[in-house]
């Protein structure tokens, strides 16, 4: 004789189907998660990779500075140019626009790296200035740059000395 499959009754009908709607259910929220989870995921990978170019581009710009800073003294302490040698007056003028081009490209690049330099102002701010002295006037020493709101380098400053009062 042959087995018939003998019809289900219908209470045991609704509980098969009742746990097979919570198993979708569950897989189904169980799905959900995992994509929120890789959505997460995605966010926080591009949020490091930002923030690792940033500091790249910061490290990058610390590294430059200090050539900056060589370019700018030596525009400051430039030789003057004297009439009574005019060759060797026009090849001095010569190198030091030079200097001054190079000088320039530099802050360029720094300013297609999202870094600019920070203005000295009028008055002593100890979130953007560095005192590195006293005396008659305030000045800088060195120029300051910072990335957005970051600061990489104070500007370095020499404060007006108060004067004494007897």
């Amino acid at each position: 004789m042959k087995n018939k499959k003998e019809p289900k009754s219908p209470s045991s009908q609704k509980s098969a189907d009742s746990s097979q709607s919570e198993k979708v259910q569950e897989y189904l929220n169980g799905w959900k998660r995992a994509l929120a989870d890789y959505e997460n995921l995605k966010r926080d990978l591009s949020k490091q990779k930002e923030e690792d170019r940033q500091r790249i581009k910061i490290d990058f710009a610390y590294q430059l500075l200090p050539v900056i800073d060589n370019f700018e003294q030596a525009v400051h302490y430039a030789p003057a140019s004297s009439s009574q040698d005019s060759v060797a007056s026009k090849e001095i003028q010569q190198w030091l626009q030079g200097i001054i081009f190079i000088q320039k490209q530099f802050e360029d690049v720094m300013n297609s790296l999202g870094i600019e330099r920070i203005e000295i102002g009028s008055e002593f701010n100890p979130e953007l200035h560095e005192s590195v002295g006293e005396g008659e006037e305030f000045k800088e020493v060195n120029s300051g740059w910072k990335m957005g709101e970051k600061i990489i380098r104070p500007v370095k400053v020499i404060i007006k000395q108060e004067a004494k009062s007897e």
